[in-house]
């Protein structure tokens, strides 16, 4: 049965407020069948996957037992849920198999017969569940009859009653880290168990890996299947927004999403794709805020405070310490360098990442190159959330995140939108002058001077609307000259076969033109740093461009449009000290912006495939790290440290939330690092 098919009837949405209850949120074992089969949105195919893979599990072969691992927040209660509702739902394997759901935390296991009996305990529940009342007595008077340290009577007793019902049990056990935790000494017999009895299936889930099922001396050793949750991609997580904005008929967040696409980005960055996460999001959209993603942010943060706190109050005094540090240092950090940082033995910090990896707080990860392993706290919005309750010194550090990766995601939608604009020409002499605007607002990008290209053609052709052909650079230029014959001295014109020469290459021929600015307008640094551009791509001596980078630095000292084409030339052509010099204060000019501004971005980028192209990396991270914009443009620093390493290894040493748009800034500076990255 195809669970995503609309016609199923099973899967239709049913008739209630699916306003989701802020205690369920965490608790999802409270929400009805309707809730789930409403709520579980993301992780379909898996689902289909796992159900597929139960209905090829044949009457007496031996199944395939499971293990889903995932940080706390990334759906597995809501999946193991979701899976018992899929057995009801699908004929075939509702004839078969019997889902048995259990609490959370199973806290009164202390043996495997306390396991068996609360199998007993949830046989029963189903029963009622499925209104057998009779059957479901018949069960809790068994349980009161066994022995309850007689862990194979209990056992027999679940496999008689599952006989009667003529049917295989299927165990969704959630937390089975903790049942195996408290079993140790019977897992070999829980193991025998389980292989000698193909009426019975275990689908067991974890906030972290079992020791049982790597450790090749344990019982569990190479016994599973596992499936790992990760986080939610970008798309499943704006489908998950926006279908329980669907469900909810809030027309207003889905309208908030569209309006303002960078946002989901950048929280679906900080927060890792974590589908609890997301629901908050979804909650704060829909009390509504001014559309800033700072506000966005801290809103969540607000929601979760009760659950963290209590998670943080709960730890011992030492473990509090020691996440402190490890939080504050946001960063992946060694037992080593916490002891450091700590004053404490080593083996003392080791003892309590130990205790917290267990328990799923911290995790471990790999750390440069090599197999150093480095710690982190798991959940990455615990940490950030954390981070948010620090000092001021502490929060403005994230918030430089917070305002780059905006910027970072807001650079490329202007791109995306530029693009789209690109495909069709101006519907009128107002549309054309807003794709002016837009090509202004991109800088110095390639695409920019198409687009303005493509303005300048409509304006001054007067032809609105159609498409864009590949001849239209012809045509700007055709029309630019011909309105020179007229008004030799017209400015527009003149920038308009300026800019058509140089989108076709013809630098050389763009010049005179740019020279003719130049002398029309010699107070205008503007025209001094088209010559640049154009000197940068032809074939005329270093010289002269240099000296047109200083005239227009002279006209403008405190621009940094103007800072930045003297330290690209300079850099270009070797004089990298004075570059170097220039580039301290333009950096620090960036650093200071509230908020960083998307042209400074893109500048910095491409001022940095300049100074790796020309070996300058080492220098140009010297520079960065003198200035407040090594940490405001973080992932743009750290990509580059990769760059000087040699490695792209050295970016694990960094937080996942800068280690993503890092790589994704390495792809565009060095591209040949990350060949060989996973």
């Amino acid at each position: 049965m195809n669970l995503n098919n609309p016609n199923n009837s099973n899967n239709r949405v049913p008739a209630f407020d699916t306003q989701l209850k802020r205690p369920a949120l965490y608790n999802p074992g409270l929400w009805s069948v309707a809730e789930v089969r409403a709520y579980y949105i993301a992780r379909t195919s898996l689902l289909n996957r796992l159900l597929d893979d139960i209905r090829r599990e044949t009457p007496g072969s031996q199944p395939q037992h499971r293990l889903i691992v995932g940080q706390r927040g990334m759906g597995k209660s809501t999946l193991l849920r979701r899976l018992a509702i899929g057995i009801e739902d699908d004929t075939q394997l509702e004839s078969q198999w019997l889902p048995l759901v259990f609490p959370e935390e199973q806290y009164n296991v202390a043996s495997l017969a306390d396991f068996w009996l609360n199998c007993l305990d949830a046989l029963g529940d189903l029963q009622e569940a499925r209104g057998d009342h009779a059957q479901a007595a018949a069960i809790d008077a068994e349980v009161e009859r066994l022995d309850r340290g007689d862990s194979d009577g209990a056992l027999q007793a679940l496999l008689r009653t599952a006989g009667k019902l003529q049917r295989r049990l299927l165990l969704l056990v959630d937390n089975i880290d903790l049942i195996l935790d408290r079993i140790k000494t019977q897992d070999w017999t829980l193991r025998e168990v389980l292989q000698g009895h193909p009426e019975i299936m275990l689908i067991g889930a974890s906030s972290r890996a079992l020791e049982a099922s790597y450790n090749y001396r344990a019982a569990f050793y190479d016994f599973f299947k596992i499936d790992e949750l990760r986080g939610l991609s970008l798309d499943e997580m704006r489908e998950t927004i926006l279908t329980l904005a669907r469900l909810r008929g809030a027309a207003d967040v889905i309208e908030r999403v569209a309006a303002d696409p960078g946002r989901l980005p950048v929280l679906h960055t900080l927060t890792g794709g974590n589908p609890r996460t997301a629901v908050l999001l979804y909650g704060v959209l829909l009390k509504g805020v001014d559309g800033d993603v700072r506000s966005d942010l801290e809103a969540l943060l607000d929601e979760v405070t009760p659950l963290y706190k209590a998670r943080f109050d709960e730890l011992p005094t030492q473990a509090q310490q020691l996440l402190d540090k490890l939080a504050l240092n946001w960063d992946p950090i060694t037992a080593r360098g916490l002891a450091d940082l700590l004053g404490w033995q080593v083996n003392l910090v080791s003892a309590q990442l130990d205790r917290l990896s267990a328990s799923g707080v911290v995790e471990k990860v790999k750390f440069g190159k090599g197999k150093r392993i480095a710690f982190q706290v798991g959940e990455r919005f615990f940490n950030i959330w954390y981070l948010m309750r620090a000092s001021r010194r502490v929060r403005r550090k994230l918030m430089w995140l917070v305002e780059f990766l905006r910027v970072f995601f807001s650079s490329d939608e202007l791109q995306r939108l530029a693009k789209r604009r690109l495909s069709a020409c101006p519907s009128d002499e107002q549309d054309a002058e807003y794709t002016l605007a837009i090509s202004r607002a991109l800088g110095a990008l390639p695409l920019a001077r198409a687009l303005e290209t493509q303005a300048l053609d409509t304006l001054l052709s007067g032809k609105w609307g159609g498409s864009r052909d590949g001849a239209s650079a012809n045509d700007t230029e055709r029309l630019a000259r011909k309105a020179l014959l007229e008004e030799p001295d017209g400015t527009c014109y003149l920038h308009a076969l300026a800019g058509a020469l140089s989108e076709q290459g013809r630098f050389d021929e763009a010049l005179p033109h740019i020279r003719k600015l130049c002398d029309i307008a010699p107070s205008d640094a503007h025209n001094w740093r088209l010559m640049v551009v154009a000197l940068s791509n032809g074939q005329t001596a270093a010289a002269e461009q240099i000296a047109a980078a200083r005239h227009a630095f002279e006209l403008e000292p405190e621009d940094q449009r103007s800072i930045l084409v003297l330290v690209c030339s300079l850099l270009v052509h070797g004089n990298a000290n004075e570059a170097l010099s220039y580039c301290r204060q333009w950096l620090g000019l960036i650093a200071s912006n509230e908020p960083s501004s998307t042209g400074a971005l893109s500048s910095l980028i491409t001022l940095l495939q300049i100074a790796c192209a020309t070996n300058h990396g080492a220098e140009m991270l010297t520079a960065l790290d003198a200035t407040e914009a090594g940490q405001r443009f973080r992932p743009v620093r750290e990509a580059l440290a990769a760059v000087v390493a040699g490695t792209a290894d050295v970016l694990n040493s960094v937080a996942p939330e800068i280690r993503k748009p890092a790589l994704e800034i390495l792809a565009l500076i060095a591209p040949s690092l990350l060949k060989d990255t996973p």
